[in-house]
């Protein structure tokens, strides 16, 4: 039974290979609209080329002779299998060229010897999932050289004999699903029968001219790490790819939207190529994370606007400072920050390029300000949102909502207390009214008793 099924199969490869080496060295499609008839082997079986459509007058008598079909300069910008099914219903072989076809209807059950199909070079815009469905025996599908933008797995993963897979060629929109092409677990049985998927190449403007397969590598791993599972519920895209330091392979540029989920803290895990983490609207209140999670290394955007943040006490010293490139805080409950250890980062940051610190409370006082202004103003080509930067509202302040870049050293450091009588002021002008009173006492008694003779009162009363 084994040895029968084996030597079956020998027999049919070897006739597909005299097909495919007698399509090889067959002459070339006529120039005029005629069909040509080639006899090949003593079975008496037949190739026909046929340029401008079929003729059936040339034809008859032949129909179950046909084996292999080449049509040349197909008159209609539609191909319908239906239009060869009954004239050549054992055809094995099915080679379509030189035409320019847009568009290929469904294949029924008609063809189910149909074992070779090349569209290459057409037209073609679309495949559907069920263009080839009914081809059981198809073992080569070449769409090689057309203008496909996509092909779903659907359409592909039905062929059980289905062996060599030909999609080279094609203008292949990355931004679509083609994570097919390198899902090892579920379709590695799929993607192994593309012959040529290392040759295929982006042709959308967010990854123009970069091979398929390592795009939709980095698409699946985004994918397969998205935090999407509550309370997370994050969505991850990737933007574009640039070209990695060793300037071989690439490296994905990603962004994790994790904004307006009601999140209360960081997410614990990331995908590990995240480069942008958006956080926007949430209850964040510790940057924690950004110290001790190794999943936050690669993270280089970071917008935590509208958020709880009182403190970047715990980014003193972390490597995080010294290669972010966007840092956005802007809405949250910033009063104050250790600046020196932000201008130390920043001054051995290199890749530094946004800060935003806008719209948070900040404390306008004598202690804090003044070293705060230095910072913000050094670096006012990266504080981007520096007109925002104010002091917090306070009842009879007059810096309420000031921008602190402009605010004077004197009008930060006097307070307005300073303009009221103070216990210890108060305790001053007693002690001078009563030396002065004491004075003029002493001056008044030496007068009088210059003139009258008389000792002062008190003087008389002593001892």
């Amino acid at each position: 039974m084994e040895t029968s099924s084996y030597s079956k199969d020998i027999r049919s490869w070897t006739l597909l290979l005299g097909w495919m080496m007698i399509a090889a060295v067959s002459a070339s499609c006529p120039t005029e609209t005629k069909c040509k008839r080639h006899s090949f082997d003593s079975s008496k079986n037949l190739r026909v080329t046929c340029s401008g459509g079929l003729h059936g007058k040339f034809l008859t008598g032949t129909r179950k002779q046909v084996k292999a079909l080449t049509l040349c300069r197909w008159p209609n910008s539609t191909f319908d299998p239906r239009d060869i099914e009954n004239r050549f219903p054992e055809l094995v072989n099915l080679t379509i060229e030189e035409s320019d076809i847009t568009r290929i209807k469904e294949f029924s059950d008609e063809l189910d010897d149909l074992e070779e199909l090349i569209l290459a070079g057409l037209g073609l815009e679309e495949v559907a999932p069920s263009t080839f469905t009914e081809l059981k025996k198809l073992r080569v599908l070449d769409l090689r050289n057309n203008s496909l933008n996509h092909v779903q797995r659907e359409t592909l993963s039905t062929l059980a004999d289905l062996q060599e897979i030909y999609l080279s060629g094609n203008p292949w929109d990355c931004s679509k699903d083609l994570t097919w092409l390198v899902d090892d677990a579920r379709n590695s049985s799929v993607a192994s029968r593309v012959v040529d998927r290392d040759k295929m190449i982006c042709n959308n403007e967010t990854y123009p001219k970069k091979p398929v397969l390592p795009i939709m590598g980095m698409i699946k791993t985004l994918q397969d790490e998205c935090p999407r599972e509550p309370p997370t519920n994050c969505t991850c895209r990737m933007e574009y790819v640039a070209p990695h330091p060793d300037g071989v392979t690439l490296r994905p540029v990603t962004t994790v939207n994790c904004s307006y989920r009601g999140l209360q803290e960081l997410p614990g895990k990331l995908p590990s190529v995240t480069t942008t983490l958006l956080l926007k609207g949430n209850q964040i209140s510790s940057l924690k994370p950004l110290v001790s999670n190794p999943h936050y290394r690669g993270v280089l955007d970071l917008f935590l606007d509208d958020n709880r943040v009182r403190s970047l006490g715990v980014l003193e010293g972390a490597d995080w400072l010294l290669g972010f490139r966007v840092l956005s805080l802007r809405g949250n409950r910033l009063a104050q920050v250790p600046t020196y250890a932000l201008d130390n980062a920043l001054q051995r940051n290199r890749h530094a390029a946004h800060l935003y610190l806008g719209r948070n409370p900040w404390l306008c006082d004598c202690l804090f300000t003044p070293s705060f202004q230095d910072f913000i103003i050094k670096y006012r080509k990266l504080v981007k949102d520096i007109d925002d930067v104010r002091c917090s509202s306070v009842d009879g302040d007059d810096n309420s909502y000031s921008q602190i870049q402009t605010l004077s050293r004197s009008s930060v450091c006097l307070e307005p207390s300073e303009y009221l009588v103070r216990p210890l002021d108060l305790i001053n002008g007693i002690l001078a009214s009563l030396i002065v009173l004491v004075v003029g006492k002493l001056i008044y008694d030496y007068w009088s008793f210059k003139k009258t003779g008389k000792l002062p009162w008190i003087v008389a009363k002593m001892p």
